[in-house]
């Protein structure tokens, strides 16, 4: 039988000691979100809105984003490269500080993006133009009317959906979208999905706000999914919700990579 050393039963306890720090940790975090976890179900969407423009319009949101030079990543690209062909118009929806849109424009698409924040959108416009691309840009609340005219673009480009909040706005956008696609034009559009948040299937917190959403004191349009992430609202999806939003607002499901958070959408 071989012997243990010291050596190795020294390292061996500091691998258990990490792991049970983090465990321990693990649960602190949670404890320590559950009061900005609370924040969802006492203010109204109206309230959540205020506060998530707030943290998107930031200064230090902005910088983050700016330096973002991934552009699309792997599964995005691939979308694009299958369902968006060159010389059409593409309108690039919360653009932020411009993630998509070099790679958009140099694919030969005619780029309208538009953003509800005048930081990100400034971002955005400088960087276009530093790589010499002609990109249209317009500052746009999702929530309100977008300034564009119906059957005015080819193909859509949404990689924040789980932004929108509650059902029925994101309804209303949904409805917007399609009324400025071509017919038979294509929506791609990316999305937090349910997997990737570890409280789904809901615990115990998610049961007793769905319990105090009745009373009239509470966020009466607080839904499951719902979650403060660094600071700004983000609604994580199960499947079936999101087959039922699409289907409501009248799009076909083309493709839908659920437990990858994208979706293809074709007006029909």
């Amino acid at each position: 039988m071989n012997r243990i050393s010291l050596r190795y039963a020294v390292g061996y306890s500091l691998v258990v000691l990490s792991r049970l720090l983090r465990k321990v940790f693990d649960q602190i975090r949670r404890v320590v979100a559950m009061p900005e976890q609370v924040a969802l179900i006492i203010w109204t969407p109206s309230e959540i809105a205020r506060s998530s423009r707030g943290v998107w319009d930031s200064a230090a949101y902005v910088r983050g984003y700016a330096r973002m030079d991934g552009w699309l990543d792997a599964r995005e690209y691939a979308l694009v490269e299958r369902y968006f062909s060159k010389n059409g118009d593409v309108l690039n929806v919360a653009c932020g500080a411009g993630r998509e849109i070099l790679l958009l424009a140099r694919r030969g698409l005619n780029v309208t993006a538009c953003d509800w924040s005048p930081r990100m959108v400034a971002e955005a416009r400088r960087r276009a133009q530093e790589a010499n691309v002609r990109v249209r840009f317009a500052v746009a609340d999702l929530t309100q009317e977008l300034p564009y005219a119906e059957n005015a673009f080819d193909y859509l480009f949404l990689s924040g959906y789980g932004y929108l909040f509650p059902r029925w706005r994101r309804i209303g956008f949904l409805t917007q979208a399609h009324a400025v696609l071509k017919l038979g034009g294509v929506f791609i559009l990316g999305f937090p999905p349910a997997k990737d948040d570890a409280r789904i299937p809901a615990g115990p917190s998610e049961w007793l706000f769905m319990r105090l959403r009745r009373w009239p004191l509470f966020n009466r349009a607080y839904e499951p999914g719902d979650r403060l992430v660094a600071g700004a609202f983000v609604h994580f999806f199960r499947s079936e919700e999101l087959a039922e939003e699409f289907q409501e607002a009248r799009f076909l499901i083309k493709e839908g990579l659920w437990d990858e958070g994208y979706a293809v959408l074709v007006k029909r």
